[in-house]
């Protein structure tokens, strides 16, 4: 079995990165920053093999179970670990494997908008600023059927969501847009649908009217049955054109 790194690899990691410079102080600084890095790490190999779990029909109560626990206790040991997650931690347990090509798109675009925006977290808002990127979706045309004007949406989004200084290396999907993921999963079994694209997450998004995407789309005049309906004509209309 491979060994974790032992306590010459650590001080190798802290000589590297203190940039040649012996103050004393400046090697603890450097040192804790390493401590808070494995943590962060251990964080999301926990977070990770909760979402297999989960993903393989154990809840929370299962999870509990298991350790001798309760459902809330293994909720709370587990919970920040398991919204740690990166959008790569949750591709590659399979989350995504239903999505569309263009859905992928929308996440990497999210994923895009966090770091321009200097914000520390994937959220719902950056999830419809990735949906809004692509005219060409039927995210977007169920948008336009409303008498939405997808650009002016897209404005007063920008003015909504906070910018920061910085974004971390890996950056952890919010509660707000793992919420929405999960709702445009429960939309694609409303649909009858074995694919998830970017209408399935739009319909996700506007489970959450007090989030900010959410809100922001129910404050605009879109809502969830009409874009509902707006996403079956649009799928009809192009079965039809295909017919012979």
């Amino acid at each position: 079995m491979p060994e974790l790194p032992d306590l010459a690899e650590l001080l190798s990691i802290v000589e590297a990165r203190s940039a040649d410079d012996t103050d004393a102080l400046t090697r603890l600084t450097v040192a804790e920053g390493v401590l808070s890095d494995q943590r962060n790490i251990g964080d999301r190999l926990l977070g990770y093999l909760v979402e297999l779990a989960r993903a393989e029909g154990c809840s929370w109560a299962d999870i509990g179970d298991h350790l001798g626990i309760s459902r809330q206790a293994a909720q709370q040991r587990y919970g920040r670990r398991w919204s740690s997650l990166t959008i790569a931690d949750l591709a590659r347990s399979g989350a995504f494997e239903r999505y569309t090509g263009r859905a992928r798109q929308t996440l990497d675009r999210a994923e895009a908008h966090v770091r321009r925006l200097g914000g520390s977290a994937i959220e719902a808002g950056h999830l419809l600023l990735g949906i809004l990127d692509d005219p060409n979706t039927l995210a977007v045309q169920a948008i336009a059927a409303q008498d939405v004007d997808p650009a002016l949406l897209r404005e007063a989004l920008e003015g909504r969501l906070p910018t920061g200084s910085g974004s971390p290396a890996a950056l952890s999907v919010g509660a707000g847009a793992r919420r929405a993921l999960t709702a445009a999963l429960t939309e694609t079994a409303e649909l009858r649908h074995n694919y998830i694209g970017t209408e399935h997450m739009l319909l996700g998004l506007l489970h959450d009217k007090s989030g900010t995407a959410g809100k922001l789309l129910w404050e605009h005049g879109v809502a969830l049955e009409p874009t509902r309906a707006a996403v079956r004509a649009a799928l009809e209309a192009f079965l039809r054109s295909r017919e012979p």
